[in-house]
């Protein structure tokens, strides 16, 4: 089956434009939930949710809809929703498309990287046309589709097993001294050494994964904010990466 997941904004025909084009059994809306009553995001998520009904509206004879419903200006609520929907879809052995076409940077970016995460695909549609008087006003609301742009994700899955090991680690205790980390790792590793352990963890920093930090004299190793739904999209699972 091919599952679509539409990140919602004002642009309803570039919303449904990939679905129509690409073809779609299932169809997956992220909507708003709650925002701050009397708040400019709590006026921006009703239009927003108005829109989802629209298209649910016009559609539904021929998609099946379903919404995941996520807090818009919560970039870790929106990725938790997406991820999950995602991991379960493809569980099942569904196709992932995700249209990042329209919504809020947060809920966009948040849809990347789950996307990257567990490789599914992801793509924008250009629209056919700009409204003239949004253009006059230097405000931009679109009509229509052109074309369906695939977008290049993040090569995060192929994070080698004892890497993502090493992420599994480190969060579960938030942080660890790297002299216990070399401790840890003679299980998987086939031959532990510092210099070894120190090369990965420099890997993972690069990626903005994990920080080191200097205390009482020794270093200790953090997962990030980014290392820890890595660990998350990769739970009870293991990377396509090869051992150390």
């Amino acid at each position: 089956m091919k599952v679509h997941i539409l990140t919602l904004g004002w642009d309803s025909e570039r919303s449904i434009y990939g679905c129509m084009k690409l073809g779609a059994d299932k169809v997956y809306l992220v909507v708003p939930g709650k925002a701050k009553a009397g708040s400019i995001e709590d006026w921006w998520n009703i239009k927003t949710k108005s829109v989802g009904e629209k298209i649910i509206k016009e559609f539904s004879k021929y998609f099946d809809f379903k919404k995941i419903e996520v807090v818009y200006e919560d970039y870790f609520d929106c990725f938790r929703g997406i991820l999950k929907t995602i991991k379960e879809e493809q569980a099942k052995g569904n196709s992932i498309y995700l249209n990042i076409s329209s919504g809020s940077h947060i809920v966009t970016s948040a849809a990347i990287f789950a996307a990257s995460l567990t490789r599914a695909k992801a793509y924008y549609v250009i629209p056919e046309k700009y409204d003239e008087i949004f253009k006059k006003e230097d405000r931009f609301i679109s009509y229509g589709g052109r074309e369906v742009v695939d977008v290049p994700l993040l090569p995060i899955s192929y994070l080698l097993k004892v890497e993502l090991k090493l992420l599994k680690i480190i969060a579960a205790v938030n942080s660890i001294s790297i002299t216990e980390l070399v401790d840890r790792t003679k299980p998987f590793l086939k031959s532990t050494n510092r210099s070894k352990v120190n090369y990965y963890l420099k890997k993972l920093a690069d990626m903005g994964f994990l920080k080191t930090t200097f205390k009482s004299g020794k270093i200790f190793a953090e997962v990030t904010d980014s290392g820890k739904m890595v660990v998350s999209a990769f739970e009870g699972t293991e990377t396509n990466g090869e051992e150390a």
